[in-house]
């Protein structure tokens, strides 16, 4: 072999190497190539810049194990500075062409549930923090047969999101979370008629209705209903509710503490009661 020809042997398969720790890093985190790019996007603009792909080696901890400048050259084919989801895709196609799509593929309904129209509850509220609402949408899209048979409950904005782009039918909006839509979904949870919620909550940025969304959180520690915060968590709820029905949170008792709580309550109130 020529040494020009050894060197780019060479060259090729480091460049595959490195692009190979990015592909153990999806499977690893049983996300697809397309979700990384997504994750990489930080701006959200459709194309991953050379600042950005820094980000995202970052993140996933390969800074010491990847040359940024060598990866990069392989994704930006056309040296434009910014690399589109099509060359992310080519590229990595070469590498793990069966892990461009998701392996996560959604959740089988094997349960659907006989909801009745004079009786009400089995809501699944959906709620997502505005820069979480995209991460939110690819979500529902991914279990959109999962939901597509719930009584969702959501905001005014997401739910005409999910109506105009899934088809979904939005059994009930409430306000946004900084009007009071965490509270109005609360208050439906103590009456017994939310089975589950997801909040796509962002966790690196303040919100002015902080104490609403702690209050929310606490109320379904109250009354056990089942609450995700992220992809992951959002996966094993909707698995559960899947496979075991909306109200399987219900084979549980209540937790000792609320027990305890409603005993005294009880004392309380028998004491007042002998008061004269």
């Amino acid at each position: 072999m020529a040494p020009n020809s050894a060197i780019l042997s060479l060259s090729t398969a480091t460049h595959n190497d490195s692009l190979q720790r990015l592909v153990d890093v999806a499977t690893k985190r049983w996300i697809s190539i397309d979700d990384l790019f997504d994750q990489a996007d930080v701006d959200e603009s459709g194309d991953v810049s050379k600042e950005e792909m820094e980000i995202l080696l970052k993140q996933v901890h390969l800074t010491d194990a990847v040359n940024l400048d060598m990866i990069w050259s392989s994704l930006d084919k056309d040296k434009s500075g910014e690399v589109t989801r099509k060359e992310w895709h080519d590229c990595f196609s070469q590498i793990a062409p069966s892990k461009i799509t998701a392996p996560y593929q959604g959740v089988s309904w094997n349960i659907t549930p006989s909801y009745r129209d004079d009786v009400p509850g089995g809501l699944v509220a959906l709620v997502a923090h505005n820069k979480m609402k995209p991460q939110m949408a690819r979500f529902v899209e991914l279990n959109v047969e999962f939901f597509k048979h719930c009584r969702i409950i959501t905001t005014g904005s997401t739910g005409k999101t999910l109506e105009d782009k899934l088809g979904l039918d939005v059994y009930q909006k409430v306000s946004s979370g900084p009007l009071g839509g965490d509270q109005e979904i609360g208050a439906l949870v103590t009456q017994g008629l939310v089975s589950a919620i997801l909040f796509f909550k962002d966790p690196l940025s303040a919100h002015q209705h902080a104490a609403d969304i702690e209050a929310l959180t606490r109320i379904c520690d109250v009354h056990n209903v089942p609450y995700a915060t992220n992809s992951a968590s959002g996966k094993c709820l909707v698995t559960a509710m899947a496979s075991m029905g909306l109200d399987f949170a219900n084979d549980y008792d209540e937790s000792d503490t609320v027990k305890e709580y409603k005993a005294e309550q009880q004392m309380v109130i028998r004491r007042l009661s002998q008061t004269d």
